[in-house]
Order: C-alpha cells, then structure tokens, then sequence
C-alpha cells in the first residue's frame, strides 16, 4: 500500500487536501450557507463549461474509456469497470434507501431562496445524498490515475475528477456534503478494485483486443 500511495501522490495528497479542506468547511458552515456562496460564483463562461464539464463524471464516459481500455488491456478495463460499477452501486443504495428522502438544492431552496439556475438544465428535486456524478467521477479518474505512470496525468486526472464533481454544486443538482462523500467513495472503491485485482497474476487479464485479433 506504501508503495501505490509513493506513486500516486500526484493524485492523492491534492485529494487528501481537497478532503481536509471540505471538512472544515463542512463543520464550520451549514450547507445551505455553502451552497449560497458558491451559487453567487457565475458567469457565461463558466455556464457552458460546467453544463458540459458534468458529463465528464457520468456513466457513458465510463463506458466509453472502459471500450477504449479493452483495447489496450483487459486488466486496464476490468479495474475501472469494477471501480465505476461498484462505487456507483453504493451510491445508488445509499440514495435510494437510507437517504431518499433527502431533497436537492432546488427543492431545498423553494420558497427561501431564489437560486440561480443554469439555463438549459433540468434540475432534480430529490435523492441528493450522496453525488452519483460525483462517485463515478472519482471512481473512474483515480483508476485511470493508478493505471498511469506519469505524475503530471495524475494530476491531470485528479483535477478533472474535482471540476466534474464541482459542476455538481455549480449547476445546482447536489450540495457540498453530497460531492465530498460520493469522492469518498468513489476513491476508496477504486483503491479497492485496483489493489485487488493489481496483486494477482492472471495471463488472460494481460492480454487486450488488439493481442486477440493477432493470434487469430
């Protein structure tokens, strides 16, 4: 465990940072306070950049570099595969058990507060606890971060993962607490997944599409 945490600081010691830093923030603020000061941080600019930068964390993108990574390795695509699918196995059972009658900024404000909206988005009203964008976004960034060697797409991963999950918060759908859990498991998860599967010697798993169609 020493040694992938060595190798993955690139990506873990900005998210351990990003963990204590959202948990003073947590204990310190009330989330509607939370959510009051980031919905006054908008512009047109970042209205299209975050209507699009949410679809960096949800289940097609997953698919499609799931897709991507059978060609490069199985695996590649097995550990994220397993990451996203849990994690947001997880997320969805917590959303729609425990937690389900938890509302959506949206509803949350209704009658309080007038929020600012992103034009074109349909927000939800219920099932806000935990981010499901959130889990699949960490789940899948810190898998592809622990397949990679280089430190710079690390971070790379690791800040794509963060500006998926805040588009939840900007865009209005979730509130801090939901993104700052659904991180926490998506990470965990992938940690899991990666560490599991990473530790066994398995022939097949090595091989990929490309190394198949060859031996055909």
């Amino acid at each position: 465990m020493k040694t992938i945490f060595n190798a993955n600081r690139a990506f873990i010691i900005p998210y351990i940072i990003f963990i204590l830093l959202g948990a003073v923030l947590i204990i310190i603020n009330s989330k509607s306070i939370t959510h009051l000061e980031f919905n006054t941080l908008h512009n047109s600019f970042f209205d299209v950049f975050f209507y699009y930068a949410t679809n960096l964390g949800d289940g097609v993108m997953a698919l499609l570099i799931v897709i991507i990574l059978i060609v490069i390795k199985y695996k590649y695509a097995l550990i994220v595969a397993l990451s996203t699918i849990i994690a947001s196995l997880i997320t969805q059972l917590l959303k729609h058990t425990f937690f389900s009658g938890i509302v959506r900024p949206k509803k949350f404000f209704e009658g309080v507060h007038e929020l600012y909206f992103v034009p074109g988005v349909n927000n939800h009203l219920y099932n806000s606890f935990p981010s499901g964008h959130s889990t699949c976004a960490f789940s899948l960034y810190f898998s592809l971060a622990l397949l990679v060697k280089n430190k710079l797409l690390k971070f790379i991963f690791f800040s794509v993962a963060l500006l998926s999950a805040y588009s939840r918060i900007y865009l209005s759908q979730h509130f801090f607490e939901d993104v700052y859990v659904g991180s926490l498991i998506g990470t965990i998860i992938a940690f899991v997944v990666f560490y599991a599967i990473s530790t066994k010697a398995n022939i097949k798993l090595e091989e990929s599409l490309i190394t198949q169609l060859k031996k055909q």
